[in-house]
Order: C-alpha cells, then structure tokens, then sequence
C-alpha cells in the first residue's frame, strides 16, 4: 500500500464523527499513520563542533556555533560559514573548528 493508499484508508475510516469511539477503528488508523508519518528522531548523533575565535596568534574563545552566536552576535550559520572558509573578518577576527580529540 503506498502512501496515497493509506491517506485515502484514513480518510475513509474517519469520515463519521463518531470514529473515536469505536477502538478497532482508532488502532488501525493510528498503525496506518505511524507508517506514513513516523516518529520524529530524538537527540542528536554527536556532539556539536567546537569552534575557536581566534585574533592574531591567541584564542579569544571557544565553543559551538550556538554558544559563539550568543557572545559575538552573529548568527550561528555565519560562524559556521566563516570557520568552514577560515577567512578573517575586518575586525580581525578568525573562526577555525577545533581538533576533535578521539
């Protein structure tokens, strides 16, 4: 059954007002949604980067895109941005990621 098919099966076992009420109906619409719209994945595979600010030869401060993003005032995707291309901003400033030790 594709996925048109089964909207179609869920559509056709709620179209009475009193679907709710009828326990066999309210199970099979709820396996057949969990099959079209699964579970949302929670938590994250790894940690985020660390990334160093850095001016001149000397760390200012180090920490994910988040955390940097709350200090500097830039947005994380910036920071992100800026430590991929390791360019130096005009403020003198230079975003590189940090070794992950292993």
């Amino acid at each position: 059954m594709n996925k048109k098919t089964k909207i179609k099966r869920i559509a056709a076992l709620t179209c009475s007002e009193k679907w709710q009420e009828n326990e066999e109906t309210v199970a099979e619409v709820q396996r057949i949604a969990k099959t079209i719209w699964p579970k949302e994945k929670s938590g994250r595979k790894r940690p985020g980067r660390k990334i160093a600010i850095w001016h001149g030869d000397r760390i200012l401060v180090t920490g994910t895109a988040e955390q940097l993003a709350e200090i500097t005032g830039l947005s994380k995707n910036i920071i992100w941005s800026r430590a991929k291309h390791m360019d130096i901003e005009s403020k003198g400033r230079q975003f590189k990621y940090m070794e992950e030790e292993k």
